[in-house]
């Protein structure tokens, strides 16, 4: 595991130092950075705060990104204490997004994460443990600070859609992981050589 990590990162390092431009469709896009980013995301769902944390990593192309991420649960939900269980949420995909103007110390952020991952239930009194595959679609919204030249803090709320729970497998409702929810972003990495003063 430590092996691969290395490599993923020798590998982002030599893109970014390369900066290489690549023909498209759209015309010659260039990879300017990349970045790391812990992720700390808050759910207010079916009236209970749902906590997650995990993080991603993406390589930069001018104003836009575009990696991969992994969330788990950290707050077991309790559904009831008659047959008390425990439910859980982990996804991880492909994460996509932007920010504009990315040189100014405040500024628009916005991604989309498309995952998929696994409802797990454990029933405490039999020692039971249910899975149930899910998808996950999550797009956000809200501004970035930049706090360095390599690291920055986004603040933004967004909407998580969970498809694919079966009630009858789970034993909790459809809709148990939908709805609106707050997320902290905090990514590390070179951002680019296009950086202007902040007061600019």
């Amino acid at each position: 595991m430590k092996n691969w990590i290395l490599t993923l990162a020798l590998f982002l390092g030599g893109m970014t130092l390369y900066g290489q431009s690549h023909e498209t469709l759209f015309g010659k896009s260039r990879i300017i950075g990349a970045f790391g980013s812990p992720i700390v995301e808050y759910n207010f769902a079916q009236d209970d705060t749902q906590v997650s944390v995990g993080g991603g990593g993406a390589l930069i192309v001018g104003d836009f990104f575009f990696g991969g991420y992994g969330m788990g649960s950290t707050n077991h939900t309790r559904i009831n204490d008659v047959d008390p269980f425990k439910v859980d949420l982990g996804h991880g995909g492909f994460w996509v997004g932007g920010t504009y103007p990315s040189h100014k110390l405040i500024h628009l952020f916005s991604s989309v994460k498309v995952g998929w991952g696994a409802v797990n239930i454990k029933f405490f009194d039999d020692n039971v443990r249910v899975d149930d595959n899910v998808f996950v679609l999550e797009p956000e919204l809200g501004f970035e600070l930049n706090i360095f030249r390599w690291f920055r803090i986004a603040a933004t709320g967004h909407y998580r859609w969970v498809d694919g729970i079966n009630p009858s497998v789970s034993g909790i409702d459809e809709n148990f992981y939908n709805g609106f929810g707050a997320n902290l972003t905090f990514r590390l990495g070179g951002f680019g050589n296009n950086w202007k003063r902040w007061d600019d």
